[in-house]
């Protein structure tokens, strides 16, 4: 949620800048309206009250027929004071919704677009590895190896599940494991923002295992179930629960209505969750393998920051994606994402996308992005500063690993011609001596 009083303030600004987000004119004058309504009606409010609070005074003081009538007065007053607070109580609701129909405003230097096609490379590493054959795509590989079934989940479960076998769910903890060797380490996160010469304190990330289910209230506040992206997560009616779509839906409001410690910010974690998504609109996209499934998990970090450097944290979120990437040795771009395309709480987001040789094209694999205090406005999450006020905090989310697409970039870059597919070295400490994944004889 926006700051209502810098809308007012920065109307024109306001307007320019949530127009690079496809958001009209009218919906900005809709929630001014919206406020004025409001405002005259607390007006109201406060004025009746205290002329409540002028009679019971004068009651006390008074005698026989002024008191009479002083109560006949004051019970008038009071008549209307319910119907001003039905008025309010309405006002206050048309308000909020319309708030909730804003997203973030983006930042003044975040590219101007509509879509992925107006998105800015800001810069490619890694040497893509030249092949002495011809390289095959992680379907054929996962299914020559046996390590993705995704036949015999639909059976079971329907399209866009799979089954992750053999070596694969040994692929998945080692990337867990290496993540969190690295997140806990104060040391490895000190280097990193040394290299990107950040002011932030290197403090590790706290390790988190968050909840998959979430009140749609939290939802709403997160700025997960507003426009357009209802059609994407699973309801539960019965028990009146979402599931959610990545760890930080749920990591992010686990302090909502809390107040930090300005010297305890900033405040991290690094969560390991199972995700539930749709895939609303991705029909004809990727419909075999397991780049767009239903359920798949992944590591999120998250970060609650104070807003003076909640942008260098997301700095370090992406340094730290690349630092990972660059460990894994898989050739990556770090893309800006425009205005049009980025999420709707977001005021700034950045993509990695890593490169799939059997697929001769970068895919998505990351996102980073600062919310800056749209989501803490709504879950009412500040820091105490040390001057005794009260502000909201920063949060900011980055993925470290997606599992699923992880895996299939191993597959692309590290296969052999014989169809055989190495073990990244960084992993090897975490799979139980494997080294290398050899085609397998298929018992059915």
């Amino acid at each position: 949620m926006l700051d209502i009083k810098y809308i007012r303030e920065n109307l024109k600004l306001v307007k320019e800048l949530l127009g690079r987000k496809n958001i009209a004119p009218d919906v900005i004058d809709a929630i001014i309206e919206a406020d004025q309504n409001r405002r005259g009606f607390l007006q109201q409010y406060e004025e009746f009250r205290k002329k409540q609070n002028e009679f019971s005074e004068r009651v006390i003081k008074l005698f026989g027929t002024d008191k009479e009538d002083a109560l006949s007065e004051m019970k008038t007053v009071k008549i209307k004071l319910v119907e001003i607070e039905a008025g309010l109580k309405i006002a206050e609701d048309v308000f909020q919704n319309w708030m909730y129909k804003m997203p973030n405003i983006p930042f003044d230097d975040t590219p101007i677009g509509k879509n992925e096609a107006d998105n800015v490379v800001i810069r490619e590493v890694g040497d893509k590895r030249s092949f002495p054959f011809s390289a095959k795509d992680y379907i054929v590989l996962g299914e020559a190896l046996d390590l993705i079934d995704t036949e015999r989940a639909a059976k079971v479960s329907g399209a866009r599940f799979s089954y992750l076998k053999h070596e694969a769910p040994l692929f998945e903890f080692a990337l867990v494991q290496f993540v969190f060797s690295r997140l806990l380490n104060e040391g490895w996160i000190e280097k990193n923002t040394k290299k990107q010469k950040l002011s932030v304190p290197p403090k590790p990330f706290i390790p988190l295992v968050p909840p998959v289910m979430i009140r749609p209230e939290v939802y709403r506040a997160m700025g997960r179930l507003d426009p357009g992206q209802e059609d994407e997560r699973y309801f539960l009616p019965k028990d009146n629960l979402y599931l959610v779509g990545s760890g930080e839906h749920t990591t992010g409001p686990m302090h909502m209505e809390e107040v930090f410690d300005e010297n305890a910010l900033p405040h991290r974690h690094v969560a390991f969750s199972t995700c539930f998504r749709r895939e609303a609109g991705a029909y004809g996209k990727d419909t075999r393998g397991i780049i767009r499934v239903h359920q798949f998990d992944k590591i999120e970090l998250f970060v609650f920051a104070h807003p003076e450097k909640s942008q260098e944290e997301h700095k370090l979120l992406v340094g730290i994606q690349e630092a990972l990437m660059q460990e894994l040795k898989i050739p990556y771009r770090v893309v800006s994402i425009c205005a049009g395309d980025m999420g709707w709480p977001d005021a700034q987001q950045y993509d990695i996308e890593a490169w799939m040789p059997g697929q001769n094209q970068y895919r998505e694999t990351h996102s980073a992005s600062n919310t800056t205090d749209f989501q803490s406005r709504r879950l009412n999450m500040k820091y105490k500063a040390r001057d005794g006020s009260k502000n909201f905090v920063h949060t900011l989310n980055a993925t470290a690993f997606a599992i699923g697409r992880t895996l299939i970039a191993i597959l692309e870059n590290y296969q052999n011609e014989d169809g055989s597919v190495d073990v990244p070295d960084v992993l090897i400490p975490y799979m139980h001596g494997i080294t290398r994944i050899i085609p397998r004889k298929k018992l059915l």
